[in-house]
């Protein structure tokens, strides 16, 4: 599981973006990513966690957002992302 914290913004973006590329290989039979701490989710990181999904699609490996926040939640609902890969409020829902 990876953990982000504070904002996912075009500062900090890239450097998440090859953090998680980076799992994809690694991640096994899925890549985690928690999202409860971030504050703000912008379009960067929303480009972000896109990239990094069809790349599960493509390593076969499921991709799981934790995510209860509205500024994490908004983001993603409103773009539909949250209909692409599963958003879970916790871990225990995740299965």
């Amino acid at each position: 599981m990876i953990a982000v914290l504070g904002e996912v913004d075009a500062r900090s973006g890239s450097v998440l973006h090859t953090r998680l590329q980076e799992h994809v290989r690694k991640a096994g039979p899925d890549l985690i990513v928690d999202l409860t701490a971030v504050s703000f989710l912008g379009v960067t990181g929303l480009a972000t966690l896109m990239a990094v999904w069809e790349a599960t699609v493509t390593a076969e490996v499921e991709f799981i957002v934790v995510a209860r926040t509205r500024a994490v939640l908004r983001p993603l609902r409103l773009t539909g992302l949250d209909r692409k890969f599963d958003v879970v409020p916790g871990l225990a829902a995740e299965r």
